[in-house]
């Protein structure tokens, strides 16, 4: 299926359209409030297919991988999922990937927009080894569905000889398996990209159309609906998930998104290793990935500092990296770098934007909404 006739597919639903990284994605098909609330009461899905995608193959995939990320890849076996950075010389971030083992290859999720960074990346340490690495972002249509009954809604609508479909809401998170919807065949995924544990659908192209449709048909029938980017970013946000660039980027140190389960402290050597773990021994993690929140818009870029200090003894303390008016909260929410010296749940700030200046509280992440 062309990306045009799924472009299609979504229009006849109502869809507004964006353009995100050189590809159409649904804005909205109703309103953020009617989408948010189906995703908080029910089961929301969404058109993910901006999310990178890279296929390697090669009896040194795997190794390789493993040598040049954060995380131990070793002994993965097919349907089975991990995160884990990219990072460079400098322990920086290049991006934080999910990898899938599949038979005789992996699938490296990347965040969107980011797909030919990562994969020139990764090309720069194929020396003699045997790996290919090809970018397959617009090959498979992928699909989000979230929200706090996901689980509970794909064990209605999927079917599978495979037992494991019968408790998804227990696979670990990242693992995955081939299951149908209808007669057609889909890579199912546990995630945490949005409202908690969430399930990542990868379809073939052919198949892409039927299985939209019986994803809509029957959220319908039992209270959810498709969504679009505007209602995801609130809930990515909500969720601290971070993304390339904005939270993600070579700027950061992985230690400094928090997201701990996707760096090994006992692999041994790889990309950037020593940086993070002399970050890590000596206590030298300069600044943390937060949440905010506030009663005004809070831009990317937008300056925090300390609230004791006045305007004429500047103290800057962070850095935001982007904010969404949560439907749930009933406030401004987001995300922000602040020195480490400063972060404590309840801490308040002083947040600047262009001449106006107001108070943002810190959260902890997950937001609690």
């Amino acid at each position: 299926m062309s990306e045009s006739t799924l472009i299609d597919l979504h229009k006849t639903l109502g869809a507004k359209m964006v353009q995100v990284d050189g590809s159409s994605v649904p804005e909205t098909y109703t309103t953020l409030e009617e989408e948010y609330s189906a995703a908080r009461r029910y089961v929301a899905f969404f058109d993910v297919s901006h999310l990178g995608k890279l296929r390697l193959t090669g009896k040194d995939a795997l190794d390789l991988l493993n040598r040049i990320s954060t995380n131990d890849l070793n002994g993965m076996r097919p349907g089975m999922g991990k995160q884990t950075f990219l990072t460079t010389e400098k322990g920086r971030v290049v991006d934080l990937c999910t990898v899938y083992a599949q038979q005789g290859s992996l699938l490296l999720q990347t965040s969107p927009g980011n797909s030919e960074n990562v994969k020139k990346w990764i090309e720069k340490f194929i020396i003699s080894e045997d790996v290919k690495v090809e970018d397959v972002t617009h090959n498979f249509p992928t699909f989000l569905v979230a929200g706090t009954s996901a689980a509970d809604f794909l064990k209605q609508v999927a079917h599978s000889s495979h037992r494991t479909l019968l408790d998804i809401d227990k696979m670990p998170r990242h693992n995955f398996i081939r299951t149908f919807l209808g007669s057609k065949e889909i890579l199912l995924a546990k995630t945490n990209m949005a409202v908690g544990d969430g399930y990542i659908v990868i379809v073939n192209p052919e198949d892409t159309e039927t299985i939209w449709n019986t994803l809509t048909e029957e959220a319908r029938k039992l209270g959810g609906s498709p969504a679009g980017l505007e209602t995801f970013e609130v809930l990515r946000i909500e969720n601290g998930t971070p993304f390339y660039p904005h939270e993600l980027n070579e700027d950061v140190n992985p230690l400094e998104v928090s997201i701990m389960d996707a760096i090994s402290d006992r692999k041994g050597c790889y990309i950037g290793q020593e940086v993070i773990a002399r970050l890590q021994n000596y206590d030298k993690v300069r600044k943390r990935l937060v949440g905010l929140v506030a009663d005004s818009k809070m831009p990317h870029g937008s300056k925090v500092f300390d609230l004791r200090s006045s305007s004429g003894a500047e103290t800057e303390i962070g850095v935001v990296t982007g904010s969404v008016k949560s439907p749930g909260i009933g406030r401004e929410i987001g995300l922000a770098y602040i020195s480490m010296h400063q972060v404590a749940p309840g801490s308040r700030y002083r947040v600047r934007v262009g001449a106006k200046e107001f108070e943002a509280e810190m959260s902890t992440l997950p937001f609690l909404v």
